[in-house]
């Protein structure tokens, strides 16, 4: 009885050590790409388990604000964001994508990936000092591709997964999140004299 309760214990132990280990490489592979769109070093903290079961709120990821206005370091991204952004690389290669290529209706799986590198994207705008919701959002419209490649998508994919975004994310986000100025050429625009949008 003793030797299978230490078995027991001894198994449970390694699969949180095993967990512990595989979101440690996740983070910081996260906060990798997280730095190269705040520009300058941040971190990315996923949500575990227990607090997904005892989160009730909507956002799928945060960036916290001091008085000053000044970005936390660090984005806490909701557990099922991370679990997509892990899928990421191996299913932007498979042919579950070719939705997204296609710019047609995707499994679940495959939207909560594009909505899951899109919240990178979005994240790293407030990381970088962004407070107000639809310049962020604009922005992140434009660096979602850019994103997407730092995850292992290839240029084509990287572009369809940011259009992707624009066409199936953008219109259903409340109107905080959106301007009429998110335009190719308008006033928000990263790249005016480049004719690729986002």
């Amino acid at each position: 009885m003793r030797l299978a309760l230490a078995v027991i214990v001894v198994g449970i132990l390694g699969a949180a050590f095993v967990y512990h280990e595989r979101r440690s490489a996740l983070e910081h592979q996260l906060g990798s790409v997280a730095s190269q769109l705040a520009d300058r070093h941040v971190r990315v903290q996923c949500q575990g388990l227990t607090g997904e079961l005892l989160d009730v709120t909507a956002e799928a990821g945060t960036v916290q604000f001091d008085a000053n206005g000044d970005p936390a370091d660090v984005t806490n991204l909701k557990r099922p964001i991370c679990n997509a952004l892990r899928r990421f690389p191996h299913d932007v290669k498979s042919r579950s994508y070719a939705c997204v290529l296609a710019q047609a209706d995707c499994p679940s799986a495959i939207f909560e990936d594009v909505l899951a590198v899109h919240t990178l994207a979005h994240e790293s705008w407030h990381l970088r000092g962004n407070t107000n919701e639809s310049l962020t959002e604009c922005h992140a419209l434009q660096t979602t591709a850019f994103a997407a490649t730092l995850l292992g998508a290839d240029a084509q994919a990287a572009q369809a997964t940011a259009t992707y975004a624009l066409l199936r994310l953008y219109p259903n986000l409340p109107d905080e999140y959106k301007t009429f100025e998110c335009v190719n050429g308008g006033s928000m625009d990263l790249r005016p004299t480049d004719p690729h949008w986002p």
